[in-house]
C-alpha cells in the first residue's frame, strides 16, 4: 500500500517564516524574494534596532521524485552553501551583532539536519535553523538547542 505525504513548498516555508518573524517583532514590511530572484530568500531588519536576518529557504521535493532523501540532502547542502556565501565579509569581528543567518526547511528535513549540522559551527557562524510544519508552525533552533538535540540523538 502506497502512502502519500503532504508537500511543503519553498513558498509556504517562506510565507510561514515571514509571519513568524513579524510576530517576533521584526519588520512589518517583510516580503520574500521570488524564486527567480538572485540573492537571499528573506532579508529583514528589526523595527527597533539595526539588526538583520538573512535566511535561505528550501521546500520538500516533489512527489514525483524517486530519491527523496537524496534531494533533501542536496537541498540542505545547497541552502547551507548559499547562506555561507552571503555572510558579511567586511573583516570586522562584530558579525554576531549586526546579522543573524538562517536556513529554513519543511519539518521533514528535521532529523537529517539535526544529524548533519554541528552546533559549534552554528555558534561560530551565528546560524539558526527553522523548521516549518504543514500548518505553518515554525520551530527555531539556535546552537544551544542544537547542542541539546545532538546529545539526545547520540544517547538514543
Amino acid at each position: 500500500m502506497k502512502t502519500t505525504r503532504e508537500v511543503i513548498t519553498e513558498e509556504f516555508v517562506q510565507a510561514s517564516l515571514i509571519k513568524y518573524l513579524k510576530e517576533k517583532g521584526w519588520s512589518t514590511c517583510l516580503k520574500s524574494a521570488e524564486l527567480w530572484e538572485h540573492g537571499v530568500d528573506i532579508k529583514v531588519r528589526n523595527d527597533k534596532f539595526a539588526r538583520y536576518w538573512l535566511i535561505e529557504a528550501k521546500g520538500d521535493p516533489s512527489l514525483k521524485v524517486v530519491s527523496h532523501h537524496g534531494v533533501k540532502s542536496s537541498s540542505f547542502n545547497s541552502a547551507l552553501g548559499q547562506i555561507i556565501t552571503r555572510m558579511n565579509r567586511d573583516g570586522k569581528r562584530v558579525y554576531k551583532y549586526g546579522y543573524k543567518y538562517g536556513i529554513a526547511f519543511p519539518i521533514s528535513f528535521r532529523n537529517m539536519a539535526l544529524k548533519k549540522l554541528p552546533f559549534d559551527v552554528m555558534d561560530k557562524l551565528n546560524l539558526y535553523v527553522f523548521f516549518v510544519d504543514n500548518t505553518g508552525g515554525v520551530e527555531e533552533i539556535n546552537w544551544k538547542k542544537m547542542k541539546t538535540c545532538y546529545k539526545l540523538t547520540i544517547t538514543n
